[in-house]
């Protein structure tokens, strides 16, 4: 498998997985009946950071980040990290997952193009 469909995968894997915190962290904070302001300023973090963290603007917070906002909302670590699966191991799995990818951006026309070639090329395998 190349480099560049395995870099894809990862790039991929990260998108979901920040989508997926930042849907954890407004989930839980609201559970909580919590402000983002309230929950930023017991966290010690800049009052926009929560915000940016929610809606998919701020992409790479680190662990200190991560850390103080669970104690800002009084829950540990691990509650507020998803569990998705880990970025592709095999060539395989990478692979399906370009072709996911691909899939969901593809029209409805398109997507029984692909049905129709897929068919074709798994069919030329077969006896």
């Amino acid at each position: 498998m190349s480099e560049e469909l395995y870099d894809l995968a990862r790039e991929q894997y990260e998108r979901r997985y920040m989508a997926a915190l930042a849907q954890r962290i407004r989930a839980i904070r609201e559970e909580r009946g919590l402000t983002q302001q309230s929950v930023a300023r017991a966290a010690g973090i800049a009052s926009d950071m929560v915000s940016r963290l929610e809606n998919g603007h701020y992409t790479s917070p680190g662990l200190r980040t991560l850390l103080r906002i669970a104690d800002g909302m009084g829950v540990p670590l691990a509650l507020l990290l998803p569990d998705l699966p880990g970025p592709a191991a095999s060539p395989e799995s990478t692979l399906l997952a370009l072709l996911n990818s691909i899939a969901q951006r593809a029209q409805p026309h398109e997507l029984e193009l692909l049905l129709d070639l897929a068919k074709v090329v798994i069919g030329r395998d077969r006896p």
